[in-house]
């Protein structure tokens, strides 16, 4: 959070599917805000949100789509929270693990409607003098014993945990018909909030250290409709030699064409372009049954 000293930020763990909707959700509880006022997102001269795109029909993947790749947040055009958001990895899920969930972050967030950054200063100041009439207006707020260092992240991943507070659209059949073998159940982006991309005190739990170029291709052919059998072609091109996965979603658009033309499987094979040996198209067929 830009102009709050010290810095308050938090590293979460989303999936790449997400709708920016449920973004916002995720950040309200990881940061520990009330969800009470709007919000709205912006990246690469788009705006989604209250005075821009719809963010329920966009995802974390389409706003930020690579590694390094950054947005904004505001939240309460009144007294106007920025966030910073940077993605810092993307890589497959962890087995058995939930999503969302938080592994890491520093201090609590400024308390609701104090007035922003510099309402936020005064706020600090009242309570270290514990008295003045702001003081009185703290206690009579319930606010006095606000502790800005505070952080609890189990408590912040009981929250996330919380079906109620963060909802999730579950994965379309052939999402999960792709995505489910070898562990890649879901497409996963991990997207950290905060100033920095370096983070290291109190992080818990990391992924591998580098970036999965194959997860990057798998995760952009699995965030919309069904890829078509040339942008599954070219996934293939970019990622077999790096990872199985592609040639299942070869085998996922072509049965799905398939199904659509009656076409056999070798009408199929010829359509692919020269790129692909038709052993190749008949083995990804064959794996995708």
């Amino acid at each position: 959070m830009p102009g709050i000293e010290p810095e308050v930020w938090r590293r979460i763990h989303v999936y790449s599917h997400t709708p920016l909707s449920g973004l916002h959700a995720v950040i309200q509880v990881a940061m520990g805000w009330d969800d009470a006022h709007l919000y709205e997102f912006g990246a690469r001269w788009e705006t989604y949100g209250h005075n821009g795109k719809e963010a329920s029909a966009h995802t974390v993947a389409q706003m930020l789509p690579e590694v390094g790749s950054g947005a904004g947040y505001v939240y309460d055009f009144g007294d106007h929270w920025v966030h910073h958001i940077i993605v810092e990895k993307i890589h497959r899920p962890a087995p058995n693990t939930h999503y969302p969930r938080c592994t890491a972050g520093r201090r609590a967030c400024p308390p609701e409607d104090c007035g922003g950054p510099l309402g936020y200063e005064r706020t600090l100041r009242a309570i270290r003098a514990r008295k003045g009439p702001r003081y009185r207006e703290l206690r009579e707020w319930g606010l006095h014993k606000y502790n800005p260092a505070t952080f609890d992240r189990d408590e912040v991943n009981r929250g996330l945990a919380d079906p109620k507070s963060i909802g999730y659209p579950e994965p379309a059949p052939w999402q999960r018909e792709v995505l489910d073998l070898s562990n890649l159940r879901y497409p996963g982006a991990p997207a950290a909030t905060g100033q920095s991309v370096d983070h290291p005190e109190g992080d818990q739990d990391q992924s591998p250290d580098e970036t999965e170029p194959a997860a990057e291709v798998v995760n952009s052919l699995t965030t919309g409709p069904p890829p078509t059998v040339s942008e599954a072609v070219d996934a293939v091109l970019e990622a077999l030699s790096k990872v199985d996965e592609a040639r299942v979603l070869l085998g996922v658009a072509l049965r799905a064409e398939q199904e659509k033309t009656g076409a056999s499987a070798n009408e199929l094979a010829q359509r692919v372009h020269g790129a692909m040996s038709r052993p190749l198209v008949l083995r990804a067929l064959r794996k995708s049954d």
